[in-house]
């Protein structure tokens, strides 16, 4: 597993479980604000004003139709939940973790 978000970023696209210490190297990368619960992937960013949580939202969807992979997000004051897993596996794989580390790298270049 890489250990800098560029090279998580840039990792080949997988749909295969991610063995759980490949996982959590990965959370490691992604930092504090990205978790696992059950099955997804998870980032919970309060973000205000509401148009910077929706500048997030836009940027989390540029991402997913990218990667041709699609989470769950909502948006609600004070700011953004997103989870995602690959759906047809049921676990999250390195496509999920790829998504995540390219958002996340997003967000720390936009300093939010």
């Amino acid at each position: 597993m890489a250990n800098d978000l560029d090279s998580l970023a840039d990792r080949a696209l997988g749909r295969t479980a991610l063995p759980a210490g490949e996982l959590r190297s990965a959370l490691l990368v992604l930092g504090p604000r990205w978790s696992v619960t059950a099955e997804d992937l998870k980032l919970v960013l309060p973000v205000k004003p509401m148009a910077r949580a929706a500048e997030v939202a836009a940027q989390a969807a540029a991402i997913a139709d990218e990667l041709d992979h699609h989470p769950t997000f909502v948006m609600e004051y004070p700011g953004v939940t997103l989870t995602i897993h690959s759906h047809d596996v049921k676990a999250i794989t390195a496509t999920d973790v790829v998504y995540a580390a390219r958002l996340e790298r997003w967000l720390r270049a936009k300093a939010v």
